[in-house]
């Protein structure tokens, strides 16, 4: 199993959106963001989504929703501007544990260090880290609505649409 860009993104949505449900997680700010993910050894992925407060939390519903239905742990501590979570998921016969710090500024841009375990090891790989940051660049321009997210290879997808999609899927629910 290797890990691509878009897994690489639905695992750095999943982590951030963990924090989300935090009852004093720092809300970002409506507006076009830009996130660089850099995975260890592999040049920096950029991507953008466009959020108003509604599609930020369809954002963090998405990634909570997956995180539900495969995690056993799910710690979140929250420390002024320092979300710190900690979780056990298991996808198959794999468990993947992960440690993630995610420090606002504000509510226009962060950063987060996310440390990851695999068991048993995938391709030989048992330990992963992740950094992601993520800065609010200005207003959604005119090609993008809120809830677009465009991925490093230009490919444009709206959580609205996944949050539809989802419901054609037996056993799964729409996000309200």
């Amino acid at each position: 199993m290797r890990m691509n860009g878009c897994t690489a993104t639905v695992l750095s949505l999943t982590m951030f959106s963990a924090v989300a449900l935090a009852d004093d997680y720092p809300p970002r700010k409506p507006g076009l963001w830009e996130l660089a993910v850099q995975r260890e050894g592999r040049p920096v992925t950029t991507m953008k989504m466009c959020i108003d407060p509604d599609t930020d939390q369809l954002f963090h519903k998405f990634g909570t929703d997956m995180a539900a239905k495969h995690c056993t742990r799910n710690d979140i501590k929250v420390s002024g501007a320092i979300v710190t979570t900690e979780s056990e998921c298991k996808i198959g016969n794999t468990t993947i544990t992960t440690t993630a710090v995610i420090n606002f500024t504000g509510d226009s841009a962060y950063h987060s260090d996310v440390k990851t375990h695999i068991d048993p090891p995938v391709l030989g790989k048992t330990d992963a880290t992740l950094t992601q940051d993520g800065k609010w660049t200005g207003p959604c321009p005119p090609d993008m609505k809120p809830g677009d997210f465009v991925m490093a290879n230009g490919m444009k997808i709206n959580v609205k649409t996944l949050n539809e999609l989802r419901q054609l899927i037996p056993g799964n629910k729409p996000a309200p």
